[in-house]
């Protein structure tokens, strides 16, 4: 796993838990983006927790969310699959210049 995920993960698993104690992430996929103009990644996390309130709002949230990741802005956060429990959400990381 890079720098990159492992910051990722740990930035998102530290901001679910200050909402909702148990929460875990984990990667499910990594892959590289750009467009004309910016480079960086789409990392896709799968976040377990227990089903309730504080779950739900914090995923709600998610998209608004001030996420640091060293060297990368968060551009977006897209909540992709909800399951009882499970989300999994799609991040994009552009490069900072």
């Amino acid at each position: 796993m890079s720098r990159l995920e492992r910051d990722l993960i740990k930035t998102v698993t530290e901001s679910a838990t200050a909402t909702v104690p148990d929460a875990a992430a984990s990667l499910v996929r990594s892959r590289d983006w750009s467009s004309s103009l910016f480079s960086g990644v789409r990392l896709t996390v799968e976040i377990k927790a227990d089903e309730d309130e504080a779950f739900e709002t914090w995923l709600a949230d998610l998209a608004e969310a001030e996420l640091g990741v060293r060297g990368y802005f968060v551009a977006s956060a897209d909540l992709v699959e909800r399951s009882s429990g499970v989300a999994v959400v799609e991040f994009l990381l552009v490069e900072e210049n």
